[in-house]
């Protein structure tokens, strides 16, 4: 008796498999309804019960006549309908559709050839790279670009050569990235000699039509090689217009190697930004949630959200904003920002942020250290939108609305 060849097997239990997924999910509806603020590309997230397909899912909005994107995964299913006015009720319909020849989607994550980086495209035009490589001491996102291809974070020090020498101080500035300055006793913001080093897992990654992902663990060490702590991330990329892009962040730190103190310091963002030379100094605005501006007003101050801005020559305005999620350790957090273009979000900092005369030795009566016992774990969650338009144009603060409280979603009856 002769057996199936694998591939085959495998192609078929596929095919059985999509097909039971366009069984029990094709035709089904979901009813959202749209909390108090006017809604825009809002990110919406459903727990779903079937599984992972190679098909093509899309949400249908019947009384518009327009399809948007949705990805499936992990349990839960994803879309990005185009908004609702505030209290608006609608009902989507989910397709399911086998893929054509032509099909691509339309957030891709793609391997460099030869290289520890990673590529993410919108809608075929290029966003973001993930960079891991051993050259560098903790991995990062660069360049991000704003609308037209405009590279909203700095090039320094990935690209010497493209940044003025006015810009190319705070090597340990690389664009986008996640570090703390005192983990143990040892500096992991800083890459001095004495710094440890984020030693990057292999990450996995994929693509989808509503988002695509890279999720990494890495290991925190001294500069030894000795690990301190577990970081594992994970970023999606949403398929949202190139005037409101949108990228989120979820950090898990585990103490799989016993006790870790995050000490109290100002060094550190476990999200964090230095802005390109463009969208600094004179050149740019800080706002937080309260309306303060400028980094005398913003530095330090507890805020669930922080945007750094500018019109560039030629161009027009654009900017970068960071959401802390409410879930977050000592949510709203406080904001390490400075007027040469950082901007990091900090909740352990608490002595430097209180104390404007810290360096007096003026002492608030409570600091910001945080300990875990061994095997403890504490999850971050930050969104990016990297904006054209001022932070009111850009309407900033109802975004951060839509993340904070996203509009609510159910199955239909």
């Amino acid at each position: 008796m002769k057996t199936m060849p694998y591939v085959l097997v495998f192609a078929i239990i596929t095919t059985l498999a999509s097909g039971v997924v366009a069984q029990s999910l094709d035709g089904r509806k979901i009813v959202m309804k749209a909390g108090e603020i006017k809604s825009l590309h809002p990110i919406v997230e459903i727990p779903c019960d079937v599984p992972q397909t190679d098909a093509v899912i899309r949400v249908f909005h019947e009384a518009t006549a327009k399809t948007f994107p949705a990805t499936l995964r992990n349990g839960e299913l994803v879309f990005i309908p185009e908004g609702a006015m505030p209290g608006a009720e609608l009902t989507f319909t989910v397709r399911v559709e086998e893929k054509t020849a032509d099909y691509a989607p339309r957030v891709q994550v793609r391997k460099v050839d030869g290289a520890k980086i990673l590529e993410v495209l919108l809608d075929d035009v290029h966003f973001t790279s993930y960079h891991y490589s051993e050259d560098y001491k903790k991995p990062f996102l660069w360049p991000v670009k704003a609308e037209g291809g405009v590279h909203i974070t700095r090039d320094f020090p990935m690209d010497v050569e493209s940044t003025p020498r006015s810009a190319r101080d705070h090597p340990h500035h690389k664009s986008l990235w996640t570090a703390y300055g005192e983990v143990n006793g040892v500096d992991l913001w800083g890459e001095g000699g004495n710094s440890g080093v984020q030693k990057s897992g292999e990450p996995t990654w994929g693509s989808g039509d509503a988002y695509g992902w890279i999720a990494v663990a890495n290991i925190w060490q001294d500069k030894d090689g000795n690990p301190i702590i577990t970081e594992a991330r994970e970023y999606r990329f949403y398929a949202t217009p190139e005037k409101a892009r949108m990228l989120d962040a979820r950090i898990t730190f585990t103490a799989d190697y016993g006790e870790v103190i995050f000490t109290d310091t100002k060094e550190g963002g476990i999200m964090a930004v230095r802005m390109a030379p463009e969208i600094s100094g004179a050149r740019a605005v800080i706002t937080n949630a309260h309306g303060d501006q400028g980094e005398a007003r913003c530095w330090g101050k507890p805020s669930p959200w922080c945007d750094y801005s500018g019109e560039i020559a030629e161009v027009g305005w654009r900017g970068l904003a960071i959401f802390d999620h409410p879930a977050n350790l000592r949510h709203p957090t406080s904001w390490h920002v400075r007027g040469y273009g950082l901007m990091g979000a900090n909740c352990f900092g608490w002595s430097y942020f209180s104390e404007k005369d810290y360096n007096k030795g003026l002492f608030p009566a409570e600091r910001g250290d945080y300990t875990f016992a061994a095997g403890d774990s504490l999850t971050f969650n930050y969104r990016v939108y990297v904006h054209s338009g001022d932070v009111e144009a850009a309407a900033v603060a109802d975004r951060y609305a839509d993340y904070a409280t996203a509009p609510a979603v159910r199955w239909a009856e």
